[in-house]
């Protein structure tokens, strides 16, 4: 358990460990894998795309970017990678070369695109989420065809779950702290979960991370409940959430149609992401001085539990280097405030409108 299969970085002796070409374009800005994990595609912050076969780690396509993406999705065939850029264009491109066609845009919208996915029903709905608070549900492949809109969210759209469970709804995750439960063929809102109800007893209690680190955002709050991401969890039919600042995971059940009372899980540090392993749940941490970088969750049957295990087999083969400073991971606040003027004073650029994206 928690054994490193491949790596863009030399394991020493260890001629198990496939190699995976490393990126040439800059930093990993977002991945995904296929639905049968045959396939994990990346997106850089240098505008670069890659896909990988994951039996052997080779390069199945690699190409750049019209622009600089911000999610990708691979759709349920594992035929088409579908990009979600920062001028809020979904791009079609096919991932086998020998039958691929042209990257070509898919749909558009008029904001940043933050978030992407396919849905569980036949044909599927291509969910795409943007910047001012909105979901669009798109048939798939004709996305010009649009079933419904998701209208409800007052910040911008982090995040968007579909589930196997549910297939006639997604989930969405937001800044403004709530998690929305839609009925994709309508975009009708069936229900409206704040984080406030649960988490605000991290700030009460001081636990919740408000350091240089983050800023005010335009609202003054000092109480911000950001979501980072939300992620079906098949097995046991739930829906997991994080949030920006707060030490906790939270597992939503799904019953009835709804999103039931969650379990709150204390966790070391505030996260900045969640992933789903089967019944397990596995977090990412801020890369600190010392200290883990994961956490893993399992569940026992009834509720979810610290996976100690697994936790220390992770931790002992991620591979780590010396360096002189840790680097700062920015509030989703950021990139989340639409308004140029509304940013902070020397984080104004890496906007949409950013003139040398378009060259």
């Amino acid at each position: 358990a928690g054994k490193v299969i491949a790596s863009t970085i030399a394991n020493g002796q260890n001629d198990q460990v496939a190699k995976i070409e490393s990126p040439s374009k800059g930093n990993i800005r977002a991945g995904a894998f296929s639905r049968d994990g045959s396939l994990f595609a990346i997106c850089t912050v240098d505008k670069g795309l890659y896909v990988y076969e994951t039996e052997s780690w080779k390069t199945v396509r690699s190409l750049d970017s019209e622009k600089r993406c911000n999610a990708l999705a691979i759709d349920p065939s594992g035929e088409v990678l579908v990009t979600a850029d920062k001028f809020g264009d979904a791009y079609w491109v096919g991932i086998f070369p020998d039958t691929a066609e042209k990257p070509h845009i898919l749909l558009g919208h008029v904001s940043n695109l933050c978030a992407i996915d396919f849905s569980f029903n036949e044909p599927p709905y291509v969910l795409t989420c943007d910047r001012d608070e909105k979901l669009r549900v798109s048939r798939f492949p004709n996305a010009y065809n649009i079933q419904s809109f998701g209208l409800g969210h007052t910040e911008f759209i982090t995040s968007v779950a579909p589930a196997r469970f549910a297939i006639d709804n997604a989930v969405t995750a937001s800044g403004d702290g709530t998690l929305r439960l839609w009925n994709m063929h309508t975009g009708e809102l069936l229900q409206t979960v704040e984080m406030s109800k649960y988490l605000a007893k991290y700030y009460e209690s001081g636990a919740a991370v408000c350091d240089e680190n983050t800023y005010e955002d335009r609202t003054a709050a000092n109480q911000r409940y950001g979501i980072l991401r939300v992620r079906a969890v098949d097995a046991i039919e739930s829906f997991v959430a994080v949030v920006e600042r707060i030490p906790a995971v939270l597992v939503f059940p799904f019953r009835q149609g709804k999103l039931g009372e969650p379990q709150v899980i204390d966790i070391a540090q505030p996260p900045t992401d969640v992933g789903v392993l089967g019944d397990r749940l596995v977090v990412s941490y801020t890369p600190k001085a010392s200290g883990e970088l994961v956490a893993v969750l399992k569940y026992d049957g009834n509720q979810y539990v610290a996976d100690d295990e697994l936790t220390t087999a992770l931790s002992l083969n991620i591979t780590t280097m010396e360096t002189d400073a840790v680097p700062k991971i920015p509030s989703i606040f950021v990139w989340g405030n639409k308004m140029y003027l509304e940013r902070p004073k020397g984080e104004e650029g890496d906007d949409h409108g950013e003139h040398d994206e378009q060259e």
